[in-house]
């Protein structure tokens, strides 16, 4: 499939989750970290498989197609592995998804990236609500020099919560969603343990923001 299809495929499917996930939740997402889309990297927390589902979402109402990093073993997954495919997903196994990523960011689209590497439930969150991240990130950004925009995400584990197979739908009783995001520009670092705690520190702060508008509610 040439990149003309590619494309238009993916933003079919993300018009579609973004009418889909409307039955299931209530979302407030916020502005965009960047005016327009090119090629910066996002970070974000990551709580459950619906995750992917709210990003995809977000990036619709943005107009910003931002291609995800996702563990191979979900593109093996039945549905969702499709879906993944078809939102151009990269698949996470060792650390070639980097080159990959790096690849993408030079041919000049944003891609999104969840240090944790896996999903985090509530028992593992420390004080600030997320888990320990991954260095990979911090060597993406020192890597490509590019700027970094943080994210954070709430609600996305009690609409499809860790171990569930599917997601919660219950359109009489739609979960809240909120994500918040801050652009961090380049991260000066040289090492990257230190560009991975500074760009850490900007999710945590995302995820307060996103948590309190959850507490707050949208029409408040």
């Amino acid at each position: 499939m040439d990149e003309a299809r590619l494309d238009e495929v993916f933003r079919r499917r993300l018009r579609q989750v973004h009418a889909a996930l409307q039955v299931a939740a209530r979302y407030d997402v916020g502005p965009p970290g960047v005016p327009a889309a090119g090629p910066v990297i996002h970070a974000a927390n990551h709580r459950s498989m619906a995750d992917l589902l709210f990003a995809a979402a977000a990036f619709h109402e943005w107009g910003q197609p931002i291609r995800c990093l996702a563990a191979a073993s979900y593109f093996e997954k039945k549905g969702i592995g499709r879906l993944l495919k078809d939102l151009r997903c990269i698949p996470v196994e060792g650390t070639e998804a980097l080159q990959v990523a790096s690849e993408v960011l030079e041919a000049g689209s944003p891609v999104a990236i969840m240090p944790e590497g896996r999903l985090v439930g509530p028992e593992e969150w420390d004080e600030t609500r997320v888990g320990r991240p991954h260095p990979g990130v911090g060597r993406l950004a020192i890597d490509t020099g590019l700027p970094v925009v943080v994210v954070g995400a709430a609600g996305t584990e009690e609409l499809w919560p860790k171990g569930r197979g599917r997601p919660y739908v219950r359109p009489w009783n739609r979960t809240l969603l909120a994500m918040r995001t801050r652009y961090l520009g380049p991260i000066d670092a040289e090492h990257s343990r230190d560009a991975t705690a500074i760009i850490w520190d900007g999710v945590r702060a995302c995820v307060a923001e996103a948590d309190a508008a959850r507490e707050v509610g949208p029409d408040s």
